[in-house]
């Protein structure tokens, strides 16, 4: 189970400080494929980015399976950063690696004992064809995949995805969305998706959290039907899309 409790992080930026996250509180849980969605600079790459300490809020708690994430002592934390796998919007795969070097790299970082054979993972995205092949060789939706791949070769306990798809074509955001669905319910892994796309958070999430200039303006139950209207805001347009099946 995941908790944040009244989160908070400020930022300097161009015309001075700014809240990125507002006093949010969200309960994610355990196993659940849970959703962010906002437009750009909404917050929710921060939010995601403190569940697995890449960033510190300057207020509240990020509780993970009961402990404080804040409290952990740097031995501690590396534990806990080792249950967690990250998918990035831009693949952040090295030029010179090729495929499987590529999806080797945590295992490099520190010794998974339970990780998955490389061969697996492969299979599991579809390309084991690709294998020797370095990043400029692949199309962007094969580039993800190797992210994919990289990110569940060490078995994490929580996978978090910051905007997965948004580099990527329809009908190849469609394919990323039916890996990253397939992953979930192989694995049973707790996954935090954030992104822009509603389309994306309805075919892959139970319930969705909408930010909106860092603040939380609801928590959706996605495909609960809700009434026919004219929806103007970005929090109207998110219950149109998600609420309505």
């Amino acid at each position: 189970m995941i908790e944040l409790k009244n989160v908070s992080k400020k930022f300097n930026g161009q015309n001075g400080e700014f809240k990125a996250v507002d006093d949010i509180s969200l309960l994610i849980e355990k196993n659940e494929l849970f959703g962010v969605i906002g437009e750009s600079g909404a917050g929710k790459s921060t939010l995601l980015r403190f569940i697995n300490a890449l960033e510190t809020p300057d207020d509240g708690q990020v509780i993970v399976d009961g402990v404080d994430v804040q409290r952990l002592t740097k031995k501690e934390l590396r534990l806990h950063q080792k249950q967690i796998s990250m998918i990035f919007q831009q693949f952040n795969l090295l030029s010179n690696k090729t495929v499987e070097e590529n999806i080797l790299l945590p295992l490099k970082l520190y010794d998974y004992k339970d990780a998955l054979p490389v061969e697996t993972v492969l299979d599991f995205v579809g390309l084991k064809d690709k294998r020797h092949s370095y990043p400029a060789e692949l199309s962007g939706g094969q580039k993800q995949r190797v992210g994919i791949a990289r990110a569940l070769i060490t078995r994490p306990a929580i996978l978090l995805c910051d905007e997965p798809t948004s580099a990527l074509d329809q009908g190849t955001t469609k394919e990323i969305v039916e890996v990253l669905k397939k992953a979930h319910q192989q694995f049973g892994m707790t996954v935090v998706i954030v992104t822009h796309e509603l389309d994306v958070i309805k075919e892959l999430c139970a319930r969705a959290a909408v930010i909106e200039k860092g603040r939380l303006i609801d928590t959706i139950q996605v495909k609960q039907k809700t009434k026919q209207k004219e929806f103007k805001s970005y929090h109207e347009r998110a219950l149109e899309v998600l609420g309505d099946v």
